[in-house]
This record gives C-alpha cells, structure tokens and sequence, in this order.
C-alpha cells in the first residue's frame, strides 16, 4: 500500500507544481512556451486517454474512500453491571482504517480539485498570451507607422532643403535679370534724350 500511497501523492505533487509554475508572473515568451508545451500535450489523444483514466480511477477512489471514512466508531463504555451495552467497542484496527481511508479521501479529493484547476488557469492563460500577443501587435504597427513616418517627414525636409535651394538660385537669377533689364532700360533712356539724339543727327550728317 506503500507504493499506491507513493503514487497517489506524487501525483498530487506533479500537479501543485503546475499550478504554481501556471499561476506565476512569468514573461510573455516563457508562458507563451508553456502555454503551447501544454495544448501540444493535451491535444494528443493518448494523453487524453490517459488523463480520463486516471480521472476515473481517482474519482472511484474518492468515492469509495467516503464511504469507508463514514463507518460510525465507537468508544468503550463500561457499566456498573459490568455487561456491554449497545455501543460496541471499537478496535484499534478501525480507527486505523478509517484514518487511512480519510487520508486517501482527502489526497484524492485534491487531486480532482486540482485536475479542474490546472484547465481553469490555462484558459486563463491562454487569454493572457492572446492579449498580450495582440497588444505587441499593436505597438509593433504603431512602431512601424512611426518610422514610416518619421522616413516620410526625412524625405518631405530633404526635398524642401532641395526646393529652398532651388529657390535661392532662382531668385539670384533673377536678380541678375531685373540688374540687367534696369541697365538696358538706363541705356535707353540715357539714348533716347533730346541732346543725344541731336548729336546723333549732327554725327550722321557730317559723315
């Protein structure tokens, strides 16, 4: 009996652990892992069958083990008359018994609390790392939309410092054109007086 103790409370351990490891604050990557470690595991159909086995083992267990634990004890009473009344007296054997099988109700019971737990918390978890994943998401796009454009805001300063120069040249061109058209029209306007138009004639008809 040793050992079927042995294994009943190895498997209660296996599943504390679990628990505890599922309910930790763990980062997104080491719950995601655990969370597809665990859906991988489950979703096999060897490991379904196994799990349903042993359900059903530890729920007759239980069962049966309250029963067991139910058996009414006893103390000795002893009259004056020295016969034995109605209560029987109860050894130690079955005192002995009825703590066993209380012992294995109760290792048993936690075992099927725990076996509704364990899928409780990983529906949990499993909501946990699909939000989670859908946040990243979110400022991964967010990111993405930055750069872009933060690229585009470099490309709009970049063609602007390009149209400013532009710009620049133009307007000393431009500058040199109005000099020029000022000096051409100086230059007509200094050849189109009366006094220089007379010399002119007078140059003409002496030649």
């Amino acid at each position: 009996m040793s050992l079927y103790f042995t294994t009943l409370f190895l498997l209660l351990t296996i599943e504390m652990v679990m628990l505890f490891i599922f309910v930790l604050p763990l980062p997104f990557r080491i719950r995601r892992g655990i969370f597809s470690t665990y859906n991988q595991l489950t979703a096999k159909q060897q490991i379904k069958t196994i799990i349903f086995i042993t359900g059903c083992l530890v729920g007759l267990l239980f069962i049966d083990s309250w029963k067991r634990s139910q058996i009414h004890v006893s103390l000795y009473h002893h009259d004056n008359s020295g016969a034995m009344g109605s209560s029987a007296v109860t050894p130690i054997q079955a005192l002995a018994s009825r703590a066993y099988n209380q012992r294995n109700m109760y290792i048993s019971g936690f075992i099927l609390y725990f076996s509704i737990c364990i899928p409780t918390v990983m529906s949990i978890v499993k909501r946990l790392v699909k939000y989670h994943g859908l946040i990243n998401e979110q400022k991964k796009q967010k990111l993405t939309k930055t750069s872009s454009k933060a690229e585009k805001a470099s490309k709009e300063a970049a063609n602007y410092a390009k149209l400013q120069e532009e710009l620049k040249k133009k307007q000393i061109s431009l500058e040199g054109l109005q000099k020029q058209v000022k000096n051409l029209e100086k230059y007509f306007d200094e050849k189109n007086q009366p006094g220089n138009l007379a010399a002119a004639e007078a140059v003409k008809k002496g030649n």
